[in-house]
């Protein structure tokens, strides 16, 4: 997850997408093969922002419903803040948003898991570029 001046980025998956369109999420992805989780990490922020990661810092392991387990990390941007650039095809909106605002948007499922273990709870504690 990327946090700024409290606040966190978080992407609307598109309408296309298979797998809950429309609601919001964190920036990430699949992992490839021979990939190690920061690779990982910053080529699907890369992918899904145009944003450039610094900094990773492994935040917890959430296990969902099925065979999935999301690897949260917490990480910053390298240089100034770029414009964000999304792929219309995987998401349609991006969000700077406090963590008290996450409830009133329509979350992708998992994210209510991570927000309820605590792991989100840094981010109203983030300083600017943090």
């Amino acid at each position: 997850m990327i946090a700024r001046g409290g606040k966190l980025l978080v992407l609307k998956r598109a309408p296309s997408m298979g797998y809950q369109p429309g609601r919001w999420d964190l920036p990430g992805g699949h992992l490839a093969l021979g990939e190690s989780f920061e690779e990982c990490l910053a080529r699907e922020v890369a992918e899904e922002t145009g944003l450039t990661t610094a900094s990773p810092r492994l935040l917890g392991i959430h296990q969902s419903t099925g065979p999935y387990l999301q690897v949260i990390f917490r990480c910053a941007f390298a240089g100034a803040l770029p414009e964000i650039r999304l792929r219309p095809y995987e998401h349609s909106d991006s969000r700077w948003v406090a963590p008290a605002e996450l409830a009133q948007l329509e979350m992708i499922p998992y994210l209510e898991g991570i927000m309820g273990r605590g792991m989100l709870d840094f981010v109203a504690r983030t300083i600017e570029g943090g």
